[in-house]
């Protein structure tokens, strides 16, 4: 088991100048290992569906909570996934509640799964999310 602080992404949850979380919040952080990051990307679509929803991140931080809250049943785990080699899971309300430190604009193009492995979420660096409401 891969612990936090060993998380080639911790730094932006342990450093002061960024995330900062609790140790409370850091314990509900759960890195996968590789192998578990690949198995998720090889089962992923290229491309949402057509009839995917869009939300655009710049409308501000806290509606973006919001929005995503709405989402899912909050008692949810989720799986991130950034690439084949690098994912975690954690509470659904964590990530809607730390969302901006989870995804980077410019940067980061990541998918988020259901604990049944469906994929239901994407956000693309341009900051935006797409959601699929048929995985739900």
């Amino acid at each position: 088991m891969i612990k936090i602080e060993d998380f080639s992404l911790a730094w932006r949850w342990i450093s002061a100048s960024h995330g900062d979380f609790s140790k409370d919040t850091l314990s509900k952080l759960t890195p996968l290992s590789e192998e578990q990051a690949r198995a998720l990307i090889a089962t992923t679509p290229i491309n949402f569906p057509v009839g995917a929803k869009r939300f655009d991140s710049t409308e501000g931080n806290e509606l973006t909570r919001q929005w995503l809250i709405s989402l899912v049943n909050d008692s949810q785990t989720v799986t991130i996934c950034w690439d084949q080699e690098t994912a975690l899971t954690l509470p659904w309300l964590i990530f809607c509640d730390h969302w901006n430190d989870f995804c980077y604009p410019s940067s980061d193009d990541i998918n988020l799964y259901l604990e049944s492995g469906e994929l239901f979420l994407r956000w693309n660096h341009y900051e935006v999310f797409e959601f699929d409401s048929s995985a739900m």
